[in-house]
């Protein structure tokens, strides 16, 4: 199933989508020769994305996919956000302190994490094996007198 699948075209597709969004990376990827990616450590990511995503008052590209009258909303949204970030700032300061909070904490319970993972690891490695528990018997069956 996965070579059904044109890796090219849909990483084109994706990262079309993604430069949209304003979220494209700034380096090509290609896909990997052997076609499976690498695993992603799921503590590393999420500490990543929120990180990217602390400063609520940062504002997203703006972009659009409706013709004519598109352009004049996006001018509008410009203009809305040139004349109006002091009060956006003012309204979610206290959001970004929270998300720094939040990026913070994470990282503290990402690196306990880690810690007690890696000494749960050596209390098993200094454990000696344990026996195998010996196999449960059938019941007999009486025999008919």
């Amino acid at each position: 199933m996965g070579r059904d699948i044109p890796a090219r075209e849909l990483l084109a597709r994706l990262e079309e989508r993604l430069r949209t969004r304003g979220l494209a990376s700034s380096e090509p990827v290609e896909p990997p020769a052997s076609g499976v990616e690498p695993r992603v450590d799921p503590l590393a990511f999420n500490l990543r994305a929120l990180e990217e995503h602390t400063d609520a008052t940062r504002a997203l590209p703006l972009h659009t996919h409706r013709g004519g009258a598109g352009q004049l909303v996006l001018v509008a949204k410009w203009a809305f956000r040139q004349t109006c970030q002091v009060f956006i700032n003012e309204t979610l300061g206290r959001q970004r302190a929270f998300n720094g909070h939040v990026r913070d904490s994470y990282a503290q319970l990402s690196a306990e994490v880690v810690r007690l993972r890696a000494e749960v690891e050596s209390l098993r490695a200094a454990q000696p094996p344990a026996e195998p528990a010996p196999a449960p018997r059938a019941p007999r069956k009486r025999k008919k007198p």
